[in-house]
């Protein structure tokens, strides 16, 4: 008999959570505290709102943001000195910038599937969630019906103490009752028609 896989273990088939990870986070995830002024906080916010995006991918958008535009001024530089180095310096970034849209479409794509197995799984859990729920009210709905049974079959019992006991005739006395006289044929014959 095989075991039934669960559909985060089928995905986990698919793409291995180790491996994605060790593609795309190879030093995992470091934590940095900053001291901001409130002004430029409430500017991240104010942005935050303009863009729709939650208050923690805000700041990390912004850093993400504020480095592309760094790397943008950097080859708008060696653009304009167009010399070999600058050239070469050039290529290096557009295959950074071809790379990156690779992987964020692998990404997405791999996101996508992680998303369907979570609907997924969800909606299982939901089906299960309810199911737990009906099966809770038909025990008690079956509990009261076999208190309710329990009651009468008491009260039953009561009313059978509350009786007296018929009398059971003993072996001894016990009488037949008579035969039944059999009358003749012709005798019946005869009185068919006055009965």
């Amino acid at each position: 008999m095989t075991e039934q896989k669960s559909v985060m273990d089928e995905v986990n088939d698919r793409i291995p959570a180790a491996d994605f990870e060790a593609e795309y986070f190879p030093g995992g995830l470091v934590r940095v505290t900053i001291d901001l002024t409130s002004e430029l906080v409430d500017q991240i916010k104010a942005v935050a709102q303009e863009q729709n995006w939650p208050r923690g991918e805000a700041f990390v958008a912004l850093l993400a943001l504020g480095l592309g535009a760094l790397e943008e001024e950097k080859v708008r530089c060696l653009m304009e000195r167009d010399d070999p180095p600058a050239r070469d310096e050039v290529e290096v970034l557009l295959r950074c910038i071809r790379q990156m849209e690779m992987r964020y479409a692998v990404m997405k794509r791999r996101l996508w599937d992680f998303l369907k197995a979570y609907q997924t799984a969800s909606l299982a859990d939901g089906a299960l969630r309810a199911e737990v729920t009906g099966l809770r009210n038909l025990v008690e709905s079956l509990r009261a019906e076999r208190d309710a049974l329990r009651e009468r079959v008491t009260a039953l019992e009561v009313m059978l103490e509350g009786r007296e006991a018929p009398a059971v005739a003993s072996p001894e006395r016990r009488t037949l009752p008579p035969a039944p006289q059999r009358r003749s044929a012709w005798y019946r014959l005869l009185h068919l028609g006055r009965s």
